[in-house]
């Protein structure tokens, strides 16, 4: 089974997270949902990162209604 994404804390070097989301320093911002570190800006922008992504994905059966 593949892991969750993790948060990326926003303490961290704007330059480290860029390196693991793959983009430029200058297109790192904050997630719209936990404020941790995300491609902010950019071709590829992401407001909401991958661990905010894959724990929405996980709460929802792929219809977008919230399982029970």
């Amino acid at each position: 089974m593949d892991e969750m994404p993790q948060r990326i804390d926003p303490a961290m070097d704007r330059a480290a997270a860029a390196l693991l989301l793959g983009c430029a320093p200058d297109q790192v911002g904050y997630c719209a949902r936990c404020q941790g570190l995300t491609q902010r800006y950019g071709r590829d922008a992401r407001p909401v990162c991958r661990a905010c992504q894959a724990r929405q994905a996980a709460a929802t059966d792929g219809t977008g209604s919230v399982r029970t």
